[in-house]
């Protein structure tokens, strides 16, 4: 049994799209082209927005997946963040 079997078309492509991004934007930080938190922020809500367009859900699940995508990557980039000292705005 294959990952797409077991959870499905929209999961996996959710996941695969989690783990992309994690590893573009770990990528722009460690070059400097990332560097608020803010900026980071913005930037995975934009991508998650787009990559959420092709996709013809409920306006119930699509938020959930959003929100959920959202705080996936944001965790996963924690320790990322503090690695490279990313400024905050206090």
């Amino acid at each position: 049994m294959k990952i797409t079997e077991y959870c499905g078309n929209i999961e996996f492509s959710i996941l695969h799209f989690i783990f992309s991004l994690t590893d573009e934007i770990s990528e722009k930080i460690a070059q400097k082209k990332l560097f608020y938190k803010e900026q980071i922020k913005r930037y995975i809500r934009k991508q998650i927005d787009f990559f959420f367009r092709a996709f013809k859900l409920k306006k119930a699940l699509l938020y959930t997946y959003k929100y959920e995508t959202y705080n996936t990557i944001m965790f996963k980039l924690k320790s990322t963040l503090k690695e490279h000292n990313v400024f905050q705005c206090v």
